[in-house]
C-alpha cells in the first residue's frame, strides 16, 4: 500500500474549500424606492403660513382633490414604498426574492388658500 503525503498548504486549502462548500455563502441585497411626498417637503410646510400655491410648487399636483361645502379643500397625495430583498445561497445557487409594496396618503387641509394641517392615512388593510 502506498502512503500519500500532503503538504500543509494543500491540506489547509482542501479544508477551506470543503468548509465553504458545506457551509455555503449567503449574499443579500436590499433596494428601496419611494415615490410621493418627501419628508424634507413636510418639514418645510408651516401650518397657517404656507400657501396652497407654495405647497403645489413643492410637492406637485395632488392625486385627489376634494372641495368641501364650507370652502375647505382637501388635497391627497398617494405615496408608495417598494422594498425588494434578494438573498442568494451558494452552493447551489438558490435565489429568494421578496418584494413588498406599501401605500399611504399624505393629506393636506387648505382653508382660505393656506395649509392648516396635514396628516398621514394608511391605505393598507390591517
Amino acid at each position: 500500500m502506498k502512503n500519500y503525503r500532503f503538504n500543509d498548504k494543500a491540506l489547509f486549502a482542501l479544508l477551506v474549500l470543503t468548509s465553504v462548500l458545506l457551509a455555503g455563502c449567503v449574499v443579500s441585497d436590499t433596494h428601496m424606492h419611494y415615490s410621493g411626498v418627501q419628508r424634507d417637503h413636510l418639514r418645510k410646510i408651516k401650518h397657517g403660513i404656507t400657501t396652497k400655491d407654495q405647497l403645489l410648487d413643492m410637492v406637485g399636483e395632488p392625486t385627489e382633490e376634494d372641495v368641501m361645502g364650507d370652502g375647505v379643500e382637501i388635497l391627497k397625495y398617494k405615496c408608495k414604498m417598494i422594498k425588494d430583498d434578494q438573498f442568494v445561497l451558494f452552493p447551489p445557487p438558490i435565489v429568494v426574492d421578496h418584494k413588498k409594496e406599501t401605500e399611504h396618503l399624505v393629506v393636506f387641509k387648505i382653508e382660505d388658500g393656506v395649509v392648516r394641517r396635514h396628516w398621514k392615512e394608511n391605505t393598507e388593510p390591517n
